[in-house]
């Protein structure tokens, strides 16, 4: 089963969704474009003017692609404003009396593999975090603790384990496998990677160099094809192609990075969405497998809403929450 995890997973927990984030960049972004860069002001403008209609803010800034420096000062702002947020959201899940929901679901993966494909779309480290809160080792292409260095095979390597039985004669074999973990893609980039003099960290101390992430806009696609986000696209696209079932957690179906191997995909195996609300796009993927699973919250809050292959039906439950689903359906 491959895990996919979107932004309705973090807002959860606190941080901010489209909606908010709009507003705060309406705010912050004005103040922090020089006067003389004239074509980042008017392409901001035309954004804002967007806004100020109701458009969403993904679209607005994929209409056009985005001066540089405008395109710099976006992912600064979002990036200090989900770090801001993410502080409260990390001491929830390490302070809660039991282990987060998605720290149970890998766990329960995990007593059956080797490893469990983990997808998501969001800057934060809340993942990381559930995994750590379980106990369950992740690998994230990095290798090393304090400051880490991007390189797959070590970053795997971490995680073997070496195991040595007698065979007789003072003669020993020795085995080595992975450990049980989270192999975790994150093709729109981390809050704590950065690049530096040509080389790419992992780091949660303040370090030189330039923050790794993707804002939304028109620069979007293509940074996807660059380092480091290309190898951690590939992960997740191969991840999706050797699937056997999906899980979407908070996922709207809009990232253009991994539609072309999600589309063929979910049409061809088991597939559960869940989400507080579903998107169209995430309707119009159900609607290709009819025997995929959405859940939604219903009207009143309370219950939820499943369908499947054109059909409804309204439970009391609110299994949309993840929380009350692995309890409810997985007994976990």
């Amino acid at each position: 089963m491959v895990i996919i995890v979107g932004s309705g997973a973090s807002c959860t927990y606190g941080l901010p969704g489209m909606g908010a984030l709009a507003t705060h960049l309406n705010n912050a972004v004005p103040e922090l474009i020089p006067e003389a860069d004239k074509s980042s002001l008017r392409e901001w403008q035309r954004i804002a003017k967007c806004l100020a209609t109701g458009e969403g803010l993904e679209s607005a800034l994929d209409e056009n692609p985005l001066p540089e420096s405008l395109a710099d000062v976006l992912t600064r702002v979002i990036a200090e404003q989900v770090r801001h947020s993410e502080g409260a959201a990390i001491a929830e899940i390490l302070q809660a009396d039991q282990v987060s929901a998605f720290g149970r679901l890998f766990e329960h993966i995990l007593r059956s593999a080797t490893h469990a494909d983990v997808i998501t779309t969001n800057y934060d480290r809340l993942i990381e975090v559930h995994a750590a809160r379980a106990g369950v080792r992740v690998d994230s292409m990095y290798y090393g603790h304090t400051i880490g260095r991007m390189d797959a095979a070590l970053s795997r390597e971490e995680l073997n384990e070496v195991r040595s039985a007698p065979v007789g004669r003072g003669a020993h074999s020795v085995t080595v496998r992975p450990r049980p973990h989270i192999r975790l893609a994150k093709p729109h980039g981390s809050l704590d990677w950065f690049s530096y003099d040509g080389q790419y960290y992992r780091s949660d101390l303040a370090i030189p160099g330039s923050r790794q992430i993707i804002a939304p806009g028109g620069n979007k696609y293509r940074l996807g094809y660059e380092v480091p986000f290309d190898q951690q696209r590939n992960r997740a696209n191969q991840a999706i192609d050797k699937a056997a079932s999906l899980f979407t957690v908070g996922y709207g179906f809009n990232d253009s990075h991994l539609q072309t191997h999600l589309r063929s995909k979910f049409a061809q195996v088991p597939a559960v969405v869940v989400s507080r609300s579903l998107t169209s796009n995430a309707l119009s993927y159900l609607g290709s497998n009819s025997s995929a699973l959405g859940i939604e919250a219903a009207e009143d809050g309370v219950g939820c809403r499943v369908l499947q292959g054109g059909n409804h039906l309204e439970l009391d439950l609110p299994l949309w929450d993840l929380e009350h689903l692995v309890k409810e359906v997985l007994r976990i």
